[in-house]
């Protein structure tokens, strides 16, 4: 994980630190939502299958967010999963946006 992806600044990365703020807020909105399905994705991932049938399960019967956490405590690193994720979100959102700002400069 590269960490200084992790410190910067999501919209320096892109190139659009002088975006709006109303734009920014609905972006970064969309963003958390991107990088929560990640998350998702990875924890399903790690569990075992058992696990993941008895998440699948609080979920269905809408545990709420502690309880969810309590379940994962000792099974997954959620916060290195969540940093992780989120950096690497980061990286490839800077690559794409230098790669399209690249392209058209050409």
């Amino acid at each position: 994980m590269k960490l200084k992806f992790l410190a910067a600044d999501v919209f320096d990365l892109m190139g659009l630190g002088n975006l709006p703020d109303d734009k920014k807020v609905a972006m970064l909105s969309k963003m958390n939502d991107i990088v929560g399905q990640r998350v998702i994705y990875r924890i399903m991932d790690e569990l075992s299958e058992e696990d993941g049938k008895e998440l699948d399960k609080l979920i269905a019967n809408q545990a709420g967010q502690e309880e969810v956490n309590r379940f994962l405590n000792g099974k997954v690193d959620l916060d290195l999963i969540v940093t992780q994720e989120s950096a690497e979100f980061k990286e490839q959102l800077s690559g794409d946006f230098n790669a399209l700002a690249q392209s058209l400069k050409k």
